[in-house]
């Protein structure tokens, strides 16, 4: 999708969707973001950007680890998951560091040379020309900022998806294949390519190293519950979108089955196969 085409996305039913399902993948991926902020060695930030920042539970993560001190604008392209971040933000309270603004990142014209960190989970992926996103955004970073956001390894790597996606195409005709590094959640998979973005983008010193954890996904639920959650925010779900509900129930029984050896103690825990990029705004 374009960049245009993803802001009517986000901002549709699809958003809607996305933020209702926010609490989810907020505990989903809450220690992806942990190890993220260990490992890029962030303390010390003072002005932070958190690209993407969806539901907002990253950028309030970040803002409690960078202290009362720094600030963290949290941008992203949909009103429906910004209105979760600003309900998150004012639940918590004296998080007055923290603050969001609807924009696209990729062409929005930030100050520049105004932050010294440019942090994102998951949320770089989707863009319809990432060099000239990651140019923009490098233009907002101090001579002295750094770089560090996390993207999914290739989906064929990823169990969570690899595994009910094989299940579900028993079923439901596989789809066309999209170009591998058209926007998407995979569209950073390739190490090298990520690489040669940031590179022509005018960032040096760029690291990649893989991370991988078992995701949980259900608390307490049943497998069938488990299968449907999974089935409703991964892959599968763009696969059954449109589906009559006797097709989804059809196909969520050989989930189960497939999925089962995952499953213990009311969850489904499943490898998760990450990058770990950083970089520095080089000269």
């Amino acid at each position: 999708m374009s960049n245009a085409e993803q802001i009517e996305y986000w901002n549709g039913d699809a958003g809607k969707r996305w933020a209702q399902e926010d609490a989810t993948m907020a505990r989903l991926l809450e220690p992806v973001c942990e190890a993220l902020l260990s490992h890029a060695a962030v303390e010390g930030s003072q002005r932070a950007m958190d690209i993407g920042c969806g539901g907002g539970s990253q950028s309030l993560m970040l803002a409690r680890k960078l202290g009362p001190d720094a600030t963290v604008l949290g941008v992203d392209i949909s009103q429906p998951m910004l209105q979760v971040a600003q309900d998150k933000v004012a639940d918590a309270g004296n998080v007055a560091q923290l603050s969001f603004l609807q924009a696209d990142a990729a062409s929005h014209e930030f100050t520049p040379a105004s932050f010294d960190l440019l942090f994102s989970r998951f949320g770089v992926m989707f863009f319809d020309d990432p060099v000239s996103a990651f140019r923009n955004l490098r233009a907002a970073l101090r001579s002295d900022g750094k770089l560090a956001f996390s993207c999914w390894q290739a989906a064929s790597d990823n169990e969570w998806t690899r595994v009910p996606l094989q299940a579900a195409l028993q079923h439901v005709p596989m789809p066309e294949m999209p170009d591998p590094h058209a926007p998407g959640p995979f569209a950073f998979a390739d190490a090298e390519r990520v690489r040669a973005i940031l590179d022509d983008s005018g960032f040096g010193n760029i690291a990649i190293e893989p991370f991988t954890y078992h995701m949980r996904f259900g608390n307490g639920s049943t497998l069938g519950q488990t299968v449907r959650e999974l089935a409703m925010i991964g892959p599968v779900s763009r696969l059954l979108t449109g589906q009559e509900p006797a097709t989804m129930e059809t196909v969520f029984a050989p989930m189960e089955e497939v999925m089962e050896p995952y499953y213990r103690d009311g969850a489904l825990l499943m490898p998760g196969a990450i990058w770990f990029v950083t970089a520095e705004a080089g000269a």
